[in-house]
């Protein structure tokens, strides 16, 4: 007979059914506080009743992953259930394989979420559980449609692979990430496991082939892994040319900082600083959208007076928001400077008629105006642009009550 906590519990897990027809928006705050109540709940049980939780959050991730296809918000709350279901499986095993069927079904059946790893479930599977589950994925894998790029199903790769890593056999789980390369990041998994086992020298080859490779997911985190295997034996002019060669063909912010925190750890740095600089003034003279990438690096450099000259050649190239932040460094030194900017901001935005909010935004860049211009000693001045702004845009009747009640 199940206890007091444990009825308790079951009946707020009782509340996590929720009826499709409901609105995505109705209730949704009260759904996600009862559901971590439940997490909670279940925590605390597997203190006083451990047994009893894996059956109880294995149900309460079932009501929960369903109820998400029908309301609007995070699935976060049921990766909390599932890393207390997981728990609840190491302190109190339930059988194996009825665990191992019902993570295949999550995973194959389910809606996209939630996720997990079979190692959070290594202990409570066991040889009987990973067998199950094993022959379970290759039972469907012989029925499974391909994806629509003619693949093996992503789930069924998924649980392959870490059915592969759970073997602790690299060489198994190297082949088996090798069925299907088609991203940086599974070269990253068989660099990982490579270094891992002291294999630096295998880790380095995988790593230069996957960066050869015409797919740029996560190539960015691969390259960083390859020059640190690099440097680990020593080859620092290696790495610091291939820092060099993708700088000097994508001469961007990014690239720029790889460079250079490449160079600073061979002692290199700042040898290469003015050159990689040049570089980027050479590339905002034939592609203009470079000049954001520049200023971005100056800014980093400290090259406060370069970046803002930069800014002003190229003003009509730079987001707004870049702007804001130049003009925020600049006027408290000097103020003048950032009257024409702010004033051109300020027409950009009275322009932007799709911005339904263009008219306090114009407001608030006008209080900064006038700042800088109290700043100069020229409160006059801005009077009297205030007065051509009025005039200039006098058919805009809700710009000027928003500027009269702004009393400016």
């Amino acid at each position: 007979m199940a206890s007091v906590e444990v009825e308790r519990v079951r009946r707020l897990i009782d509340g996590l059914r929720r009826d499709r027809r409901t609105h995505p928006y109705h209730g949704r705050q009260e759904y996600y506080r009862l559901a971590s109540d439940v997490v909670a709940a279940c925590e605390a049980l597997i203190e006083s009743e451990p047994t009893a939780v894996p059956t109880l959050a294995r149900r309460a991730v079932d009501l929960v992953t369903k109820a998400l296809m029908y309301i609007d918000g995070s699935s976060g709350i049921v990766h909390a259930l599932m890393a207390v279901h997981a728990r609840a499986c190491v302190t109190a095993p339930p059988d194996p394989k009825r665990l191992a069927g019902w993570l295949v079904k999550l995973r194959l059946d389910g809606p996209g979420w939630p996720d997990f790893e079979l190692r959070d479930y290594a202990d409570a599977l066991g040889d009987k559980g990973r067998a199950e589950l094993a022959r379970v994925v290759e039972d469907r894998a012989k029925t499974a449609e391909p994806d629509l790029h003619g693949r093996t199903p992503f789930g069924i790769r998924v649980l392959r692979e870490q059915l592969a890593e759970m073997s602790g056999d690299v060489d198994h789980y190297i082949a088996v990430l090798g069925e299907d390369l088609y991203a940086a990041y599974q070269y990253l998994k068989i660099v990982d496991a490579l270094r891992n086992v002291g294999r630096a020298a295998d880790a380095e080859r995988w790593a230069q082939r996957g960066l050869g490779i015409g797919n740029p997911i996560d190539k960015g985190r691969l390259r960083d892994v390859y020059v640190d295997l690099l440097l680990e034996r020593g080859a620092a002019d290696k790495a610091l040319g291939m820092r060099w060669r993708l700088f000097d063909q994508h001469p961007t912010q990014t690239h720029y900082n790889d460079l250079r925190r490449t160079a600073e750890r061979t002692g290199a740095w700042p040898g290469p600083r003015d050159n990689a600089i040049g570089r980027l003034r050479d590339a905002t003279t034939g592609q203009p959208a470079f000049a954001d990438q520049l200023i971005g690096v100056l800014l980093d450099e400290g090259e406060l007076d370069e970046a803002w000259q930069a800014a002003v050649d190229h003003a009509d190239d730079l987001l707004e928001s870049r702007w804001h932040q130049l003009i925020e460094l600049r006027q408290p030194i000097h103020p003048q400077d950032v009257l024409e900017p702010w004033q051109r901001l300020i027409q950009r935005r009275l322009d932007a008629s799709t911005d339904k909010h263009r008219y306090g935004k114009a407001i608030t860049m006008l209080r900064h105006l006038r700042d800088a211009y109290r700043a100069t000693g020229d409160e006059t001045g801005f009077g009297a642009y205030l007065d051509r702004l009025r005039n200039q845009h006098k058919r805009k009747t809700s710009f000027i009550v928003n500027l009269d009640r702004a009393n400016l």
